[in-house]
């Protein structure tokens, strides 16, 4: 069953009419695209660091091994890269990226169509966290995974690092994947934006400003975003190009360098850009869009070349981590192809002859075109594997059937195979989403609203986790008994729609929400005298705060 119609049915009578689309403004037009990427990916723009200490980086143990194993690294190479301590900021500065890095990750929610499923955001996530790791004590402020066919990652103050579905799908191989989000990880790690003059900081600032406000234009005239997009780059173009070249080689040898220590495999940097450099030839002889990551990152015959030479210098993955790095991909391909509707059954059932991955995705197509017989057969040939074979295929494969159950509404078998899962794999994001919306629908929000607090206690921009939770809290004030235990969770689900809107930019909105919130705590407290309305009132009185601060920010 779609996520949406979920949130229909559950919607209660003290905040009906109230939800929020989960997604954003789907951008329509292509040149709006590029200048998304030719605005955030600022640090192709910026001055590189200089005087940087260094230091020699390992592989951490904790993130050495996922259910696909682990990544030995090489030690043919040793990694140089900025030290990982102190990060050359200070405090002031620290905080002022953050905010901007916020501010951003917001505006994107706001204007962008996003691919929100929780299995492909933890594989990407997975690998995005593991390379940062090698040169980075923070984690990244986000991975945002763009719904959009066309290729192009970008990297943002921060540390917002974005991905879209279009360079997945262009892919070969995971490792071809890893290099391209290397090369973001890259950008930060070298602080490419921080280190920047004064001068040229505003600047780009302004192209910031300028990328979201060709983002909202397109939505009414495609020639208008056109022209506040040349009019925010215009400014800076000439006085920051000069340095794009150095900050590109820089982030491809960087690049290569934590691939290697992540375990991926820096020759297929190369292969990837060729692929490129083919595609924006193509593109040139036919009068069509350069690819938008050539088009932000450009692909010089030089750099090419040099990318190639440094790749030979790395020696070539044992044939077991190619294996599981494919096995992985094959996974990941077809799981994005069947959730942005992009395969048809023909290519899906004819892949499938030699595809898990793909069989996979057409078992979740036929549950959501309600064959369910259809899925039923396929779930008998997972089961005849050997158990070894269906573990490699874990969590997804509970993932998916649990999908088909979901969609003939048997929720309790749903949540028993989740379940299996979840307590084999307690720390991953995804299953805890798949359960506790199933936990929820089968009557148990409050086990849902369990799994879910942990999440966004450890990332507060989760937009999905807090909708979940507002959907938990909902269906609380809807089957309560008692009459302070629905006010409770009303006042809730109220705040946490908040968050949400706030993440996604919707300022005015979340101050309503809060609003509404604090009105039905101050009404509870004035009838009942109950303790516990006093600490609710207290958390959103600063929980206003936190959206006015956000609201009043501009970089």
């Amino acid at each position: 069953m779609n996520r949406s119609n979920h949130h229909a049915c559950l919607t209660t009578e003290f905040i009906k009419n109230t939800i929020d689309k989960r997604q954003g403004l789907v951008l329509t037009c292509p040149l709006v695209l590029l200048a998304l990427i030719s605005s955030l990916s600022i640090q192709a723009y910026a001055q590189p660091m200089t005087n940087a200490h260094t230091t020699k980086v390992s592989t951490p143990a904790a993130l050495a091994t996922t259910n696909y194993g682990s990544w030995q690294p090489s030690r043919a190479q040793e990694l140089k890269l900025p030290s990982l301590q102190g990060q050359g900021l200070s405090f002031a500065d620290q905080y002022q990226t953050k905010l901007l890095g916020e501010w951003s990750l917001q505006n994107i929610n706001g204007r962008i169509k996003m691919e929100h499923d929780p299995w492909i955001q933890e594989t990407i996530k997975d690998m995005t966290w593991r390379m940062n790791a090698q040169v980075r004590q923070q984690a990244p402020l986000a991975l945002v995974i763009i719904d959009n066919p066309s290729i192009n990652a970008f990297a943002a103050p921060g540390g917002v690092i974005g991905v879209n579905t279009g360079t997945i799908l262009a892919a070969n191989s995971m490792d071809e994947l890893a290099s391209v989000i290397a090369h973001e990880v890259a950008h930060v790690s070298q602080r490419h934006y921080e280190s920047g003059a004064d001068e040229r900081k505003k600047a780009l600032l302004m192209q910031i400003g300028g990328m979201l406000a060709a983002i909202a234009a397109s939505a009414v005239d495609g020639d208008a975003a056109a022209a506040v997009m040349m009019g925010s780059q215009t400014a800076t173009m000439n006085s920051s190009m000069a340095f794009s070249r150095s900050n590109e080689r820089e982030a491809d040898r960087v690049g290569m360098q934590i691939m290697n220590q992540a375990g991926y495999d820096p020759r297929a940097m190369p292969r990837f850009f060729a692929t490129m450099n083919q595609k924006s030839q193509l593109n040139q002889v036919e009068n069509q869009f350069l690819p938008s990551f050539v088009r932000s990152h450009p692909l010089s015959n030089e750099r090419l070349s040099d990318t190639q030479s440094r790749a030979q210098r790395y020696p070539p993955l044992s044939l077991n981590q190619q294996q599981r790095h494919q096995a992985l991909f094959d996974l990941l391909y077809w799981r994005v192809q069947v959730m942005g509707q992009h395969a048809s059954e023909t290519s899906l059932t004819t892949a499938a002859k030699n595809s898990i991955g793909a069989k996979l995705a057409l078992m979740y197509w036929y549950g959501e075109q309600q064959r369910f017989d259809d899925a039923e057969t396929l779930m008998t040939e997972f089961q005849r594997l050997t158990a070894a074979k269906r573990q490699a295929l874990e969590p997804l494969l509970s993932i998916t059937y649990s999908q088909v159950l979901s969609e003939q509404g048997k929720w309790q078998q749903a949540v028993d195979v989740l379940q299996a899962q979840q307590r084999l794999y307690p720390e991953r994001r995804d299953l805890r989403l798949y359960l506790a919306e199933a936990l929820t629908q089968n009557n148990q929000p409050t086990q849902a609203q369990t799994l879910l607090k942990p999440l966004t206690q450890q990332q507060p921009s989760d937009r999905y986790a807090w909708q979940s939770l507002q959907l938990a809290n909902e269906k609380i004030a809807k089957t309560a008994t008692s009459s302070s235990v629905a006010d409770i969770a009303t006042i809730n689900a109220l705040r946490y729609r908040s968050y949400d809107q706030l993440w996604n930019a919707r300022y005015e909105s979340a101050l309503t929400s809060l609003t509404q919130a604090k009105q039905l705590a101050e009404k509870m407290q004035a009838s009942t005298q109950s303790s516990s309305a006093r600490p609710l009132l207290a958390n959103i009185v600063q929980e206003i705060k936190n959206v006015k601060t956000a609201k009043d920010y501009k970089p």
